[in-house]
């Protein structure tokens, strides 16, 4: 894949976060799976590829393999808490320090995985 088309992937997912972060929630209880929301476990999968797309991204670049890494991470878990900043004003969402963290264990389970499988310049 070329470097365009990774960057391209990397704004695809992360705008695919942004629309259904953004968009009305829909109300009543929420599932639970192994004692966790249902939406803490999408948060930590939305997150996890976000960061697999970076990573896979950066990777592409002369960039040493420990800068990548940790530039992919701190990026998608930064992306988490601007997304839930935006939340902040609407009716419809909230805040939550719950989702942020979901969002920050995604960006790193994506970061291992980019670890685990992807090769970086040095």
């Amino acid at each position: 894949m070329t470097p365009r088309r990774r960057w391209l992937l990397v704004a695809l997912v992360a705008g695919v976060i942004l629309v259904a972060s953004l968009l009305p929630a829909g109300g009543g209880p929420t599932p639970t799976l192994l004692g966790v929301g249902l939406d803490k476990w999408q948060h930590l999968g939305g997150y996890a590829v976000l960061a697999v797309a970076l990573g896979y991204a950066l990777r592409a670049g002369d960039r040493p393999r420990v800068e990548g890494l940790v530039l992919a991470f701190t990026v998608t878990a930064g992306y988490g808490v601007l997304i839930e900043c935006l939340q902040l004003p609407l009716a419809t969402r909230a805040f939550s320090l719950g989702d942020m963290l979901a969002d920050a264990l995604g960006a790193a389970v994506g970061t291992a995985v980019v670890s685990r499988f992807a090769r970086f310049g040095r």
